[in-house]
């Protein structure tokens, strides 16, 4: 990995929590709040969701007819665009621990500091709902 490949790596990272921060989506109580619809509902995630639909359409835009990043890095798009079981299944249970805890894996690397039981409580169902699905589709 080339040093301009790491530093774009590190500022992205840097952007991201920097976001995440700004917005408050690393505080699981406006989360929470953002999904109560029906009670005391916090309608300023919202601002964040749709910005960040905006930016990624226009980067995906930008890319679309590219072969190579700034780094020099091949691009690889899906090809395919049918929507199939598994991605809904991992979407869906991906939504449902998210309005559960309030918690995704972005603000969970955020509040790692923090030492809080719910991160503990997050990343002991996260990090083997990574390696689950490769162990279940080896062949």
């Amino acid at each position: 990995m080339n040093h301009l490949l790491k530093l774009t790596a590190l500022l992205s990272g840097i952007v991201f929590g920097f976001g995440l921060l700004v917005s408050g989506f690393y505080n699981p109580n406006n989360v929470l709040a953002f999904f109560d619809i029906f009670g005391d509902w916090k309608a300023g995630l919202m601002i964040t969701f749709v910005l960040s639909i905006l930016i990624s359409a226009a980067g995906f835009r930008f890319i679309k007819n590219r072969s190579l990043s700034f780094t020099s890095q091949p691009i690889n798009l899906p090809d395919t665009k049918q929507l199939d079981r598994k991605l809904i299944l991992g979407a869906a249970l991906f939504g449902i621990g998210w309005g559960l805890a309030g918690i995704c894996p972005g603000p969970g690397l955020v509040l790692i500091g923090s030492l809080k039981a719910e991160v503990f409580y997050f990343f002991a169902g996260f990090i083997p709902g990574i390696f689950i699905p490769s162990f279940l589709n080896r062949k």
